[in-house]
């Protein structure tokens, strides 16, 4: 009956149709149905939206920056002279056709990399850190071990997945 009233003309007795034939009618149906119409949509909005997220409950479930941070202990033009190096740090050797990169560690993961600058620096071993790419297959498996190293408290535990992400470096 108030859409009738509203968009048809037809004559009411109820409140709308009398609010209609004020000032000739036409810019009050327009006022009441752009009323009417924003008070649906929110109403609309509010049942199917889901507004109840907080930051508590938003969790990262993989990093996908794609910032990888390296910790390169040297740089040498021999080879001899970096797998000596690497052996030293239980790194890995990277040549990028000038010379040879040691790593003692790659990782992305904020936690991770700060546990790594705590061992390296405890151990009185020299590093630069530097960003890297590598391919997203690398970084999958990277962040599956990265999980594994944050819930573990020992250093050796921690080392060891270390030289498993450095292996995989290598083989990527």
């Amino acid at each position: 009956m108030i859409i009738n009233c509203l968009f048809y003309g037809q004559n009411s007795t109820s409140f709308v149709s009398r609010l209609r034939y004020i000032d000739n009618g036409d810019s009050m149906k327009n006022l009441i149905a752009a009323v009417f119409a924003v008070i649906l949509a929110i109403g609309i909005g509010c049942l199917f939206m889901k507004t109840s997220a907080t930051d508590e409950e938003i969790k990262t479930v993989m990093n996908t920056s794609g910032q990888l941070k390296a910790f390169q202990i040297g740089a040498y033009s021999s080879v001899d002279a970096a797998n000596e190096s690497a052996l030293a740090v239980n790194g890995t050797v990277e040549y990028d056709g000038t010379y040879y990169y040691v790593y003692a560690s790659i990782l992305s993961d904020s936690q991770n990399i700060e546990h790594m600058i705590n061992y390296l620096n405890e151990n009185n071993i020299y590093y630069y850190v530097k960003n890297i790419t590598a391919s997203e297959a690398f970084k999958n498996e990277l962040y599956k071990y990265e999980e594994l190293m944050k819930s573990t408290a020992s250093d050796v535990a921690f080392l060891e997945l270390n030289e498993k992400i450095l292996d995989l470096y290598e083989e990527a």
